[in-house]
């Protein structure tokens, strides 16, 4: 386990970005060379395979810090810029229609250098302190807009443009020594079965975690828009306005509904320690926070390419996909397509073509035991270019030293009224309208009570239905 020194950063040394900036796609034909195009760039590699096709080193996020404002992490308060930096004339907090502001979206001033999450905390959203001032939305506080994840950290750096074309470079490789491996009942596969915690983010578990760029904390806002088609930008700074100017965030989970596959990857959605079990033609995660997160990845099978997108069973979508995978050697290789698309709040949205390729390798270090697990995510109706993730899973303990995982029913005791989320009590007879799940319902919401006066573009249905 190495770590490339190469200089450092703060990612966002300039105030304005170009969405557009960047390579269309993944461009580097070799590790060496992506760490060469970017001197300035401090990069983490923990592996020590060579591969075209996974184990790139990826830009070490424990050198960033948090970007927003929240807590005691503020640049300026009561909505005055910091010192140095000159505020727009009207960014988020002021505007009283976004979509005619398109033109200021790629300036992290537009929201005044707030991360994601800062910008949905702003209301009190994680019981903290609103960072929002005596008169919010205009007296919303800044974060620093010298810092931020780059978007050289966000993007794939492998040279594919599909999910399947990685799929295939990595088989190649597993069939180049031998592989794929198989294993059966005599044979067994690794024994990873047992219980897990994602590791990361700020605090005891930073060294020998990861912060990661989707939780939305080291990371300017146009640094995310610059990887999106520019309708996904917009559904992006559309739940970004509601959030931190009208106060009217519609998170799926707190009304009940499904929390779609990108969720697995939020930093609150999957607190409970995940429960993993390996057998040698399928492995399982289970998982949850708000909602359970079953992932099954079928060992040795392959998709049917007969329908909108690969998949397994009928051509319509699943919440969690649908997955195949195999073992090349210790490292497990999966591909999961037919995914239903969803939204993951401060994040950005997914379409039905969403296909990610996930590979688990086992680390052992003196401080650490667990699983390293790199997931590259392809999606032409929302992204321009492949992105990728990474986290960290330790192993704490085996499935018969532990309690049973404890399997959640969520109890909807939060509905839409007059468009923002309020609690309902039992006995309490309310109007509610039954919301269309495959129309955005959460942005249905917010354009019903919120944009009746904005020139909002004409849009297409999300799922294509």
């Amino acid at each position: 386990m190495t770590i490339s020194k190469i200089g450092f950063a703060t990612g966002v040394s300039a105030i304005v970005l170009t969405l557009a900036a960047g390579p269309a796609m993944a461009q580097w034909a070799s590790e060496a060379e992506m760490i060469e195009a970017n001197p300035d760039l401090t990069f983490y590699d923990p592996y020590e395979a060579d591969s075209q096709a996974r184990g790139w080193a990826y830009v070490d996020a424990r050198e960033y810090q948090q970007v927003g404002a929240s807590g005691e992490n503020v640049a300026a308060s009561d909505g005055n810029s910091p010192e140095g930096v000159e505020a727009l004339g009207r960014d988020l907090y002021t505007s009283d229609d976004f979509y005619i502001d398109a033109d200021l979206w790629d300036d992290p001033r537009y929201f005044r250098c707030n991360s994601p999450l800062a910008n949905e905390s702003m209301w009190g959203a994680y019981g903290g302190n609103t960072a929002n001032g005596d008169n919010p939305p205009l007296t919303t506080s800044w974060g620093f807009c010298d810092r931020g994840y780059p978007r050289e950290g966000i993007i794939s750096p492998y040279p594919f443009e599909t999910a399947q074309q990685q799929y295939e470079a990595l088989m190649a490789e597993a069939e180049a020594d031998g592989g794929p491996t198989e294993y059966s009942y005599e044979n067994p596969p690794p024994n990873w079965s047992g219980r897990y915690q994602r590791m990361g983010g700020f605090g005891p578990n930073q060294e020998w975690g990861y912060e990661n760029w989707w939780w939305g904390r080291i990371t300017q806002i146009p640094t995310m828009l610059s990887v999106l088609t520019e309708e996904y930008q917009t559904r992006v700074v559309q739940e970004a306005y509601h959030q931190g100017n009208t106060n009217a965030a519609q998170w799926p989970s707190q009304y009940c509904w499904p929390e779609g596959m990108m969720r697995r990857w939020h930093q609150f959605s999957v607190q409970q320690p995940h429960q993993l079990v390996v057998t040698e033609n399928l492995v399982q995660w289970l998982m949850g926070t708000a909602d359970n997160f079953l992932l099954q990845y079928n060992i040795g099978r392959e998709f049917n390419m007969e329908g909108a997108v690969p998949r397994l069973g009928q051509d319509v979508p699943r919440w969690y996909g649908e997955s195949v995978g195999f073992w090349d050697g210790d490292a497990l290789i999966t591909w999961t397509s037919n995914i239903q698309g969803w939204v993951t709040h401060n994040a950005f949205e997914h379409s039905d073509q969403l296909q990610i390729i996930e590979i688990f390798t086992p680390m052992e270090t003196e401080n650490f035991s667990g699983l390293h697990h790199e997931a590259i995510f392809y999606d032409p109706a929302a992204l321009t270019v492949p992105v990728r993730q990474i986290q960290w899973y330790q192993q704490l303990d085996q499935l018969d030293e532990v309690d049973p995982y404890i399997f959640i029913e969520c109890n909807q005791t939060i509905f839409p009224i007059d468009g923002r989320a309020q609690p309902v009590s039992p006995g309490q007879t309310i109007e509610y309208t039954i919301p269309d799940r495959f129309g955005r319902p959460w942005a249905t919401i917010q354009e019903e009570h919120f944009e009746q006066d904005m020139q909002r573009p004409e849009a297409e249905a999300l799922f294509g239905f």
